[in-house]
């Protein structure tokens, strides 16, 4: 047997630098542990299942939602978050949004940037924020044009308008009081919170 062999328990009588060979058994174990240990380090943690994260980790209130972000859309007055059903809007109750089990899919928007202008796009879906020629709002179409532009006016506290184009002014997206979905209002509007949801869930 080669005198540099790894498993070799007789002493090195090999001239020149390298690696020593164990000289006794005892060694011999001590080099085996100490190569097991260090090939565990390096699948650290060993063979266990990704943690689930602290569920306040799994949103940001008052973000920015920029595009390619996946973000809730909350009326603050009434803490409602902007649903999307089959095109259809209307307003759902959040509560404590940290202490839901799941974020429901049809409350969650992809953020998406076209030609400078805002888009919504509804994971539940695939329809963008928008309205039709009458102003009424749903999330049918699967196009990011005109009427699905949106600008966003920031404002003191971090919350936005929602802004529509109408020739040359802007309308705000508002939510009715019932719940049954949002309007146009030529001033003010209603307060927006962009929530970003770091685990899309369904």
């Amino acid at each position: 047997m080669d005198a540099c062999d790894a498993t070799s328990t007789a002493p090195s009588t090999a001239p020149g630098p390298g690696a020593a060979t164990p000289t006794t058994e005892r060694e011999f174990r001590a080099i085996q542990e100490w190569l097991h240990s260090s090939s565990q380090a390096k699948e650290w943690p060993p063979h266990s299942e990704p943690e689930e994260p602290p569920s306040s980790s799994r949103v940001t209130r008052l973000s920015d939602p920029h595009a390619g972000t996946t973000v809730l859309i909350i009326d603050t007055e009434h803490n409602r978050a902007l649903a999307c059903h089959d095109g259809d809007l209307r307003l759902e109750a959040v509560g404590d949004l940290n202490s839901l089990e799941t974020i429901p899919v049809h409350w969650q928007w992809f953020s998406t940037e076209t030609d400078g202008f805002k888009g919504f796009r509804s994971v539940a879906n695939g329809g963008f924020l928008g309205h039709d020629i009458w102003w009424g709002f749903y999330a049918r179409v699967h196009h990011h044009l005109g009427w699905e532009h949106a600008t966003l006016s920031r404002r003191p506290g971090g919350c936005y308008w929602i802004q529509f184009e109408h020739w040359w002014t802007l309308r705000q997206l508002c939510a009715r009081g019932d719940g049954g979905g949002v309007y146009w209002q030529q001033d003010g509007g209603t307060l927006w919170e962009f929530v970003e949801v770091h685990r899309a869930r369904d």
